[in-house]
């Protein structure tokens, strides 16, 4: 992975580095409330993809693996109260990625963007206590990413 961000500014790096933080923040706080059923997904989905994914995009989840519960509860705790302000944040963080993509190889750029959006769908189907799946339209939304594009 490495290899692929090395021509990028630090902060390019750093935010395809945290933003499978992000994109867990996003969408499992999106309707106003982060569950634990919610951030324990995206744990285990961010572990997962460090050796499902292809290598290059393996790495970005490599990077944060081992500390990902503690860096998404700092993230949150960082964040505004307000589910709206908090959301808005988060996006115009995640929309930097735009102008990053076209920075990036072609493959990797895709792998990362289809990567990215597989993450947001698992933690989007989150299940509760009882194994049952409580989706929002709020998440159903930002799972989309819609405003996410590696073209």
């Amino acid at each position: 992975m490495l290899s692929k961000i090395e021509h990028l500014s630090s902060a390019e790096k750093n935010l395809i580095v945290n933003a499978p933080l992000l994109i867990s923040a996003l969408v499992s706080g999106s309707d106003g409330e982060f569950t634990p059923s919610e951030i324990q997904q995206a744990v285990k989905i961010i572990h997962i993809k460090t050796y499902s994914e292809t290598r290059d995009v393996s790495g970005v989840y490599k990077t944060v693996d081992g500390h990902t519960e503690e860096s998404i509860e700092m993230l949150i705790s960082s964040l505004p109260e307000s589910t709206t302000e908090r959301n808005e944040m988060l996006i115009s963080m995640l929309k930097g990625l735009n102008d990053v993509f076209p920075k990036l190889d072609n493959v990797f750029a895709h792998d990362l963007y289809s990567s990215l959006k597989e993450l947001a769908f698992y933690v989007s189907n989150a299940g509760d206590d009882l194994g049952l799946s409580i989706r929002s339209e709020q998440e159903k939304e930002m799972a989309q990413l819609s405003f996410l594009d590696a073209q």
